[in-house]
């Protein structure tokens, strides 16, 4: 065999000292370098992360090299209709969770409402023309500061996610607001905080 062979027992014994007490990916890690003719890595000797931890940078890592993925396997078109979807799909599922049930109103009536009543900020209207942006989480209520991702997946920021991730917000606000007013509307990013804004800004045209 050559200076890189390793033996059927070599290789099953690094299996196994790589699995006892380790996750998957030190595992295979040390198959790597067991295939390879290196030596397995070194164990870390610095204090363990606790579980909640390690979960979200791992988290965060999986979302960035999965978008990283999608945009290398779909052309554009695909991967905007992947996450409308997505985004529609998250937003009923929220419906759901809270137990609401949305009774439409035709936008005249509604953009009425709006204007007589006001708002915090969060809704502009002008002529068939909706400019909406994230003020508050919809999971907590509460007011947000600017720079807040309201995402909870992705609300760490993880550094170099692909912008293609906020286009399911698009799908989440076409839904709120094709429910609300009880027909289809146009969507369009105007900025968001995964893309260096300040919030998530959206601008919603009402056909007539």
């Amino acid at each position: 065999m050559g200076p890189s062979s390793v033996t059927r027992q070599e290789f099953l014994s690094s299996v196994g000292r790589a699995g006892a007490g380790s996750c998957l990916c030190a595992m295979l890690c040390a198959v790597d370098a067991a295939l390879a003719g290196e030596p397995p890595p070194k164990t870390s000797t610095r204090p363990p992360k606790d579980r909640a931890t390690k979960r979200t940078e791992f988290l965060d890592q999986w979302t960035r090299r999965f978008f990283d993925v999608v945009d290398e396997t779909l052309d554009e078109k695909t991967r905007k209709k992947l996450m409308m979807a997505n985004g529609r799909a998250c937003h009923r599922e929220y419906l759901k969770s809270v137990g609401a049930k949305v009774t439409p109103i035709p936008f005249e009536k509604w953009a009425a409402v709006v204007k007589e009543k006001g708002t915090d900020g969060s809704i502009q209207v002008e002529g068939r023309t909706i400019l909406f942006q994230f003020l508050s989480s919809a999971e907590t209520g509460q007011p947000s500061i600017e720079g807040t991702c309201l995402c909870p997946l992705v609300e760490t920021k993880p550094p170099g996610l692909s912008a293609t991730y906020c286009l399911c917000s698009l799908g989440y606000v076409q839904d709120i607001f094709e429910q609300n007013l009880g027909t289809t509307v146009e969507v369009e990013l105007v900025d968001s905080v995964l893309r260096g804004g300040k919030r998530c800004k959206f601008k919603i045209t009402v056909p007539e």
